[in-house]
């Protein structure tokens, strides 16, 4: 079995079907409502730079990390592409090496700290974070719901078939961890014209609020929202992905 995003990185951009367009100006309108005006922004998590790069061509200084080098390969390429000055670096979250108070801002977006599957985990990002951002700084990030994880998530297989390329995705969930593991198998097409089978697995951990409520007062932040995505709602359980809004408060 290959690291998570080994396989899916060159693949990613094409198969995930998001707006990033929309996400960004969502994200742009909550910094907005909780009177936050950034400066210097991490993109925490930042994959390919789906967040990263058009936020840069917005003129907002931003640093990319993610855990996996496949990723941040193909966000240089595409930040080269598009000539923006950002730095992508490879990090773990759980070890984030920037000096104290260098962000007034950090994003984690599509699901980031699901990825994160121990309080153990959960709690040494959140010191990281908090080490690294501004007083009164913001994290906005997001987690897969119970609804996602449990109910479309949960145990069940999806397939595709491209031009170059072909997966299965297998999943389980463990309901007495809450945990979801996801084994994805590729077919990836070679210049001899075969395929190659690649595997790898990736598991998301259930997050509740209320868990990120115990998390973040005892790691120095409050939570100002919880939102259902792309919206201003209260988060609910029929929710697909909740948003969360933390200010650094001590």
């Amino acid at each position: 079995m290959m690291q998570a995003y080994s396989s899916l990185a060159q693949f990613y951009d094409e198969s995930i079907g998001v707006d990033y367009g929309e996400w960004i100006v969502y994200l742009l309108s909550l910094m907005l409502r909780h009177g936050h005006l950034p400066d210097k922004i991490l993109d925490l998590g930042c994959g390919t730079g789906n967040l990263t790069i058009p936020l840069a061509q917005r003129g907002y200084e931003l640093i990319g990390v993610d855990l996996s080098s496949q990723m941040i390969e193909v966000a240089k390429a595409k930040g080269s592409q598009e000539n923006v000055d950002v730095s992508f670096q490879v990090q773990d979250m759980r070890d984030l090496e920037f000096p104290p108070e260098t962000f007034t801002t950090v994003i984690s977006g599509c699901d980031v700290l699901n990825y994160l599957t121990t309080p153990e985990d959960l709690q040494a990002t959140f010191l990281r974070v908090h080490r690294v951002l501004q007083p009164g700084g913001l994290w906005l990030f997001d987690l897969n719901s119970a609804h996602k994880l449990q109910n479309i998530y949960g145990d069940e297989s999806y397939a595709d078939l491209q031009e170059d390329y072909g997966y299965f995705w297998d999943n389980s969930y463990d309901w007495n961890q809450d945990l979801c593991q996801m084994e994805l198998t590729f077919f990836v097409k070679t210049s001899s014209g075969l395929y190659e089978r690649k595997q790898e697995i990736h598991q998301q951990k259930l997050w509740w609020p209320r868990e990120i409520d115990k998390m973040a007062q005892r790691t120095g932040f409050t939570r100002l929202a919880c939102y259902n995505f792309l919206s201003t709602v209260p988060w609910n359980e029929e929710a697909e992905r909740w948003q969360f809004v933390l200010r650094k408060s001590s």
